[in-house]
């Protein structure tokens, strides 16, 4: 009987989760299974994970849900789509917040963030930030940071570094620790580099070094 009115008031709750996700929160969470922990508040998702809402779709392998809908943490083959901006960010592990200032996000082995808006596509070890009608306020990547942009000339560069640090405002990306940007037939190195993603200029501050590939000369 015990077990009985466990299992019920597990269901209810769950079901309650459920409506406020796709009812208050105009949100929705599909899965394979679901599950509710009421020592610990949370619901348990696996298979074919999948939340929409707030201009958001998030897919995974597994995913973790506190009864209020607001903390979620996502694992395994995460991929997310903003629609209005059209970003997208693929990564092993997702954690999301709900604030009233947006949502704030803590990204594990992101193997590509796209911003098309901005021409730019980045990986990293850990990706942080701010997410504000489908845009990103402030990102900061660190550990193995790569981003491949477009130069004001048009042609392609690619940014390595230990941290890169994105700001809406100034609408730049910083690259720091031992930063290096590549381009056809030349490489240099800086302190740091500053991307005005708008224009497509390029900034080497301080201690700027450039290696540049010369064509072969003609024999006489």
């Amino acid at each position: 009987m015990k077990r009985t009115s466990a299992f019920i008031g597990s269901a209810i709750l769950l079901l309650i989760f459920v409506t406020a996700v796709t009812g208050a929160e105009q949100m929705r969470l599909t899965s394979d299974t679901l599950e509710y922990d009421p020592e610990r508040g949370v619901v348990t998702a696996s298979g074919n994970v999948r939340v929409t809402g707030r201009g958001a779709e998030i897919t995974s392998l597994e995913g973790e849900f506190d009864s209020a809908g607001m903390r979620s943490l996502f694992r395994g083959k995460v991929l997310v789509r903003w629609e209005e901006s059209a970003l997208t960010m693929d990564c092993e592990e997702l954690q999301l917040e709900e604030l009233p200032t947006g949502q704030t996000i803590s990204a594990v082995k992101v193997t590509r963030f796209h911003d098309p808006a901005r021409n730019v596509v980045m990986r990293g070890d850990l990706m942080k930030g701010t997410v504000r009608g489908g845009v990103f306020t402030d990102l900061e990547a660190a550990g193995n940071v790569v981003a491949d942009a477009v130069a004001s000339g048009g042609g392609p560069t690619r940014m390595t570094g230990r941290k890169a640090v994105y700001s809406r405002s100034k609408e730049t990306l910083v690259f720091s620790g031992d930063a290096v940007a590549t381009q056809e037939g030349r490489k240099i190195t800086a302190d740091t580099f500053v991307i005005h993603l708008k224009s497509g200029r390029i900034e080497a501050v301080g201690n700027p070094r450039m290696i540049v590939d010369l064509p072969p000369q003609e024999s006489q």
